[in-house]
């Protein structure tokens, strides 16, 4: 199996388990750190400014072909490579993942639009081509308030925000605008505010059907978790406990799959259920495998890392091949400790000390005491745990307390003291 793989995300799942191996590499930081050691295991390595320009990509198609590798498959886990994927596959003449599959997966309206046509429920909403253009009337009309507004090829909640009223709608379209990050476009989409619990489905699908199927519920929705400083994560839900709810996300995923096009391959999606009604509402979808550590949750729940079964599904494998086995803990979840603000890490638990706890099954740091960490949206990823407990009330209270108890503590850079000077 000769693979293409975009971004550095599970690179040493697909070099494990693929023949032949080309990367398509740009300058972010977790690119541009992996070891020559692993650079050298790759059959080829293209490296590109940008997953957004065309012309890099057509290069690097053109090269492959003219070179006579014929690639199978193209591996994309990030969000942000889908349509450098879908795009790169349509070159290559491979039909296992297209560019319009990306438009339904990556752009909020579209999924919407599509869920529609299916028949499933999804929030109000209205779509701003342009944020400095947007008419705060037109948008506090045809959604309502409170609503939130957000990119409408955006994720993790990044300039995702939630408005309560005219003047605050106004305002927040201004300053968007004005500080809109790379690579997010002007175009974004105000949702009507559900009050409710929000879940994550997390699946793999061969021929419409489901491989895996997992349920997990946020402690807290991720505006809330963000903006009350509660526990940042979630609970994976056992369908032996919440067999109704499952059956009910089962029905909504499927009917949404064939409506943007998905048969096979992970995904990613987003529900609420609203206080009051018990109404079902799809946020959106994405056609790659859940984002922080989904995939090493389900691990700790079934034996088999959420990459693994993805890249076994995409790779034409069996699935009786692969070997679930149950965890140490009945109940598992994710839990990301963050910084009460953005500012430069001046303290922060190591691995160890982590580990040390028995309710943390593994513990990952993507920053280390002295980096500046963002604390403007909460997909800023400083150390992610999986836990693990007897029931779930057990391990809600356990992410409580490890949220409380090891602190990831920031400064402003500006209060700290230059190198070689005394405090």
């Amino acid at each position: 199996m000769k693979v293409l793989m975009l971004r550095h995300n599970f690179h040493q799942l697909v070099l494990d388990h693929a023949d032949e191996v080309y990367a398509v590499l740009d300058p972010s930081p977790g690119c541009r750190a992996l070891p020559p050691a692993t650079l050298a295991r790759f059959a080829g390595v293209y490296w590109i400014s940008s997953y957004d320009s065309l012309e890099e990509l057509s290069a690097v198609a053109a090269d492959l072909v003219t070179r006579g590798v014929e690639i199978d498959r193209v591996v994309s886990f990030p969000e942000f490579t889908q349509y450098a994927a879908g795009y790169l596959a349509h070159l290559l003449g491979l039909g296992h993942f297209t560019s319009s599959v990306a438009l339904a997966t990556r752009d909020k309206r579209v999924t919407k639009f599509r869920a529609a046509q299916a028949g499933v429920a999804t929030a109000r909403w209205y779509s701003i081509p342009d944020l400095a253009t947007a008419d705060p009337a037109a948008i506090g009309k045809a959604v309502g308030f409170p609503l939130v507004l957000k990119p409408a090829g955006g994720w993790g909640t990044v300039s995702t925000v939630k408005v309560d009223g005219p003047a605050e709608l106004a305002e927040a379209l201004r300053t968007i605008a004005e500080d809109l990050p790379s690579p997010l476009s002007a175009q974004f989409v105000a949702e009507e505010f559900i009050a409710g619990e929000e879940f994550h489905v997390d699946a793999v699908w061969r021929d419409g059907r489901p491989w895996t199927f997992h349920v997990s519920r946020y402690f807290s929705p991720r505006l809330q978790a963000w903006s009350g400083r509660t526990a940042h994560g979630s609970v994976l839900l056992r369908e032996s406990e919440f067999p109704d709810l499952y059956a009910q996300l089962l029905k909504i995923s499927t009917q949404l799959n064939a409506a943007v096009g998905v048969e096979r391959g992970p995904t990613h999606l987003e529900v609420f259920r609203e206080h009051g009604t018990g109404r079902l509402l799809v946020s959106e979808i994405a056609s790659r495998v859940g984002g922080a550590n989904v995939s090493d949750v389900v691990k700790a729940l079934d034996g088999v890392h959420g990459g693994v079964v993805a890249l076994h599904e995409l790779f034409d494998g069996d699935r009786a091949d692969l070997p679930f086995t149950p965890g140490p803990y009945p109940v598992v979840g994710g839990l990301c400790l963050v910084p009460e603000r953005s500012g430069v890490i001046v303290s922060m638990p190591d691995r160890s000390e982590l580990l040390a706890h028995p309710n943390v099954l593994d513990a990952v740091s993507y920053h280390r005491v002295g980096d500046h960490v963002d604390a403007a949206h909460p997909s800023d990823w400083c150390t992610l745990l999986v836990i693990g407990a007897e029931t779930e009330s057990d391990l809600e209270r356990t992410a409580l307390d490890l949220s409380e108890v090891f602190e990831i503590r920031t400064a402003p850079a500006g209060d700290l003291e230059p190198a070689g000077r005394p405090a």
